[in-house]
């Protein structure tokens, strides 16, 4: 007899429904499958058969072959094991119901069991897509999927609750799963930082526009302290943003016996990470740091300990917002849509320019600079340095708390409400998506403000990028101070934030 049934694969971070043919009938007892398969679907054999046999179900020794569609799509991981069961039993007749109105999820154990799978989340907001009635997922893996409506997600224990449920002896729990309600921005505060209000402020405007960050400074001086609190001035997530994080999550297999993602990620790398494990790959593709930090923040602490081509890597994912993995038969794409913040010396010793602690070299401190490339330099918005904390510094709590965390969030949340009204007919969110059609239209100067640029322009030898980023980061200080158009000051404090380094 023939049976049909649906099950999924990732590809990426998107999953892909797989139709699971099976045919059993007479001939020489085999076991065969087809369909461009890994490893792990392969070995799905030996898993299945026992899984059924264990279960309670005696199937009489007979030719089963099975087809994977579409046959163009490698299919991989190990969730395609109840799929494949429920087509063996439903071809011998063991399960009377209608098995193709649903998609059948997880991984079979030799005692019948349904063991969890990652991905999930990405199969049943697919399921939902194609107008499937139902998903049966693995017992805990139902938590990823609380706020997809439109789809019923029913979690199974073992192999037996399925048929039972198919040939209506039982009915399965839906998986349904409250998200606490308890959110903490942060542990930490911005007014716990002694001075550094320039860094403040640079910290604020990148949190505002999504603007990537540098910061540059000596030892001890706050850098690693400002970029961990940055995540405590992001805005609460959407719905939509939760259910794009834990999709991430789910298909990189971080996600197990948890519910949806309800706080920005925060990614810290050490130095030493690959340039796979950074921007993602792999033989067997997963995404990478960027990734995984989508939505929130990616600190590169030290950056100039990152290894060169790690770190020249980010550079067309942080343009296009997107990384693509291409490998010989497939191309697998990556969101990078998060907040770039990194930290560094300002040179070997790290007190450049106080000449007397710093004993480098110019040519030391143009080498040290030097490890990271112009490009790299110029994916970043804003630059700012981090000075040398004074005693009164330490001692003016008062103008500390100018600089709260609480405040700073309101100003931010403030800001991303403007962009979301300006860009609503827009594909982007932020300012520092702008494309230049969108700049020539959100960005326009006046007469004494193009006379700026055009000196600002030859002044610090700009390049095309930079000159862009200059009028992105405007606008959003624009924003900040609740002005409709770009004007010299705006114009004057974003070019300060870039200074720093435009001269190389």
């Amino acid at each position: 007899m023939y049976s049909n049934t649906y099950g999924m694969t990732l590809f990426g971070i998107d999953a892909h429904i797989v139709g699971v043919e099976t045919d059993v009938g007479g001939g020489l007892p085999c076991f065969e499958m087809s369909g461009f398969l890994n490893t792990e679907v392969k070995e799905a054999k030996e898993r299945v058969k026992i899984s059924i046999k264990n279960s309670g179900y005696d199937i009489p020794p007979q030719r089963i072959i099975i087809n994977f569609t579409p046959a163009n799509l490698r299919k991989n991981g190990t969730g395609l094991d109840v799929a494949v069961a429920i087509g063996i039993l439903k071809s011998n007749g063991i399960i009377k119901g209608c098995v193709n109105n649903g998609v059948f999820i997880g991984e079979l154990g030799f005692d019948g069991s349904i063991r969890a799978v990652d991905g999930v989340l990405a199969f049943v907001l697919k399921a939902k897509e194609l107008n499937f009635e139902y998903v049966i997922v693995p017992s805990g893996n139902g938590s990823e999927c609380v706020y997809i409506d439109g789809i019923d997600v029913f979690e199974a224990d073992n192999l037996k609750d399925v048929v039972d449920f198919l040939n209506d002896i039982k009915k399965l729990n839906p998986a349904d799963y409250k998200i606490s309600d308890n959110y903490s921005y942060t542990d930490v505060d911005f007014s716990d930082i002694h001075g550094q209000y320039m860094a403040k402020r640079a910290a604020l405007i990148s949190a505002c526009g999504m603007h990537n960050l540098l910061l540059i400074g000596s030892p001890g001086s706050g850098k690693s302290m400002i970029a961990k609190r940055i995540l405590g001035i992001l805005p609460k997530l959407s719905v939509y943003e939760m259910t794009e994080i834990t999709k991430i999550y789910s298909t990189a297999g971080l996600l197990r016996n948890k519910t949806l993602i309800n706080r920005r990620p925060f990614r810290t790398p050490h130095t030493n990470l690959t340039e796979a494990a950074l921007v993602g790959g792999g033989s067997t593709p997963k995404p990478g740091e960027l990734t995984l930090a989508s939505k929130g923040v990616l600190f590169l602490d030290e950056l100039t300990r990152f290894k060169t081509n790690v770190l020249e890597a980010l550079r067309q994912p942080l343009e296009d917002r997107v990384v693509t993995v291409s490998r010989n038969k497939y191309t697998v794409q990556y969101p990078a849509d998060c907040m770039l913040v990194a930290a560094m010396n300002p040179c070997k010793c790290g007190y450049y320019p106080d000449r007397h602690k710093c004993q480098c070299t110019d040519i030391d401190i143009e080498r040290y600079i030097g490890k990271i490339s112009k490009p790299i330099f110029d994916r970043f918005d804003i630059s700012v340095r981090t000075e040398t904390v004074t005693y009164d510094d330490m001692n003016n709590k008062d103008k500390d708390n100018l600089y709260s965390t609480n405040s700073m969030r309101e100003q931010v949340e403030r800001v991303r409400i403007i962009q979301k009204e300006r860009f609503i007919d827009e594909k982007i969110n932020f300012n520092s998506e702008m494309s230049n059609g969108n700049i020539d239209r959100f960005c326009k100067l006046g007469s004494c403000e193009g006379e700026l640029m055009r000196e600002i322009f030859s002044k610090f030898n700009l390049t095309a990028r930079g000159y862009v980023k200059i009028l992105k980061v405007a606008r959003t200080i624009a924003d900040l101070d609740n002005k409709e158009r770009i004007d010299i000051n705006h114009i004057s404090e974003a070019a300060g934030f870039r200074n720093i380094y435009e001269h190389r």
